[in-house]
């Protein structure tokens, strides 16, 4: 029988446990556990997974393989983004929420766009109010290049917003046309207005390989396409405290989904992206999948690796010099306990050797009293003995 995963929360569970767990906000699981807990520096990241899903709105995701310190067991990390709440119209601060749970794909992940039973053809109408503005021209890009790359630009010409008019239509037909269509555009825009005012919900999910809980998530890949992958040489992958990092300041640099900028296409892209620069070395295999796209649709996002990766480096940066002050004070107190230590030590010795000196002078007292006491008994008997023999003669 395997041995039990190391107690390493918020990357390995127990064999007993049913369920993975699911951290609906990156930067507790990160304080609670990961942040500061030195053991999960000895954590090594084999591969990065890329998932794009089939369904629905090919919603994607990251998979982290994490090797445990003593190398017998991998823990299984999913992260990925999608849509926060409001409550009562006010926007909810980033990360209020924490939450463990069944993992499972929630509905607010998705990016707007309704549902379609065939996975090949487009939503019919792109300038449907539910996916917000008309999709940009697609930005011509590298073969399976990372969707990050991609323009975030959200101008776009009239023929790419509307049907083109039929042959033989009058200007006056296109006349009444032309008002519809800006009200569709002037809903469209209101609509991606209100998605863009939801806090991101940037959620982590995790158990051990070869686990109960880690089925769902197994299964939950293989309902998805794997679009690239990282894989890294052996003992030479990121610890998980840097990939905990990474996907912390990701998060923290765009906290709110915007449908058409910051959605989980561009959180994926952009850790993989920064992942690539920052922990070089990995040899990455690519698939015929695009990521970035919702049924061949280029959906736009920001460009942010760089802004990551520089974000990174100092937030790194600050968590070293953070850890080595904390480990210089640790280390400081540990001093001062230990000189304490050996002071009570010392003034225990010298109150021990205070009270056996003591003792030993009150028994030479003791002895000296008794020598005494037995000199003069002896000079009384002798005086006894010379008075007696003093009367006999006399006698």
């Amino acid at each position: 029988m395997a041995p039990e995963p190391p107690k390493i929360p918020g990357l390995f569970t127990g064999y007993g446990t049913t369920y993975a767990v699911t951290i609906t906000n990156v930067d507790l699981w990160n304080d609670t556990y990961i942040r500061k807990n030195l053991i999960t520096r000895g954590c090594l990241v084999t591969t990065i997974r890329w998932y794009k899903g089939r369904k629905s709105v090919q919603h994607e995701f990251l998979r982290f393989d994490i090797l445990s310190p003593d190398k017998v067991h991998i823990a299984i990390v999913i992260a990925d983004r999608g849509k926060g709440g409001s409550s009562k119209g006010k926007d909810r601060l980033p990360g209020q929420a924490l939450l463990f749970c069944p993992s499972t794909e929630p509905a607010d992940y998705s990016i707007g766009v309704t549902e379609h039973t065939d996975t090949t053809t487009p939503p019919v109408n792109p300038t449907d109010p539910v996916i917000g503005p008309s999709t940009p021209p697609v930005t011509t890009t590298p073969p399976l290049a990372s969707p990050d790359v991609a323009s975030d630009s959200t101008e776009s010409s009239a023929d790419e917003t509307t049907p083109n008019i039929a042959r033989g239509e009058s200007a006056a037909t296109d006349r009444k046309k032309k008002p519809k269509a800006e009200r569709s555009s002037t809903n469209a825009s209101s609509s991606s207005n209100i998605i863009s005012r939801l806090p991101a919900r940037d959620a982590i999910s995790h158990a051990t390989l070869d686990s109960t809980a880690s089925a769902e998530l197994e299964q939950r890949c293989k309902d998805a396409d794997c679009i690239s992958t990282l894989t890294f040489p052996e003992n030479a992958g990121p610890s998980a405290d840097k990939i905990a990092t990474l996907l912390v300041v990701t998060s923290a640099l765009e906290p709110m989904y915007q449908l058409m900028h910051t959605q989980c296409y561009w959180f994926v892209a952009t850790v993989f992206e920064a992942s690539k620069r920052l922990f070089p070395g990995a040899e990455q295999d690519i698939t015929k999948h695009k990521g970035g796209s919702c049924y061949r649709i280029r959906i736009p996002q920001k460009s942010s690796v760089d802004a990551v990766c520089g974000e990174y480096d100092k937030a790194q940066i600050a968590l070293d010099a953070e850890i080595e002050e904390e480990r210089r004070v640790e280390q400081e107190r540990e001093e001062t306990r230990r000189r304490e230590i050996e002071r009570e030590r010392e003034l225990r010795q010298a109150a021990e050797e205070r009270a056996r000196t003591l003792e030993e002078e009150k028994q030479r007292e003791h002895e000296q009293r008794q020598a005494a006491e037995e000199e003069i008994a002896k000079l009384r008997r002798e005086l006894e003995a010379s008075r007696a023999g003093a009367s006999t003669g006399q006698a």
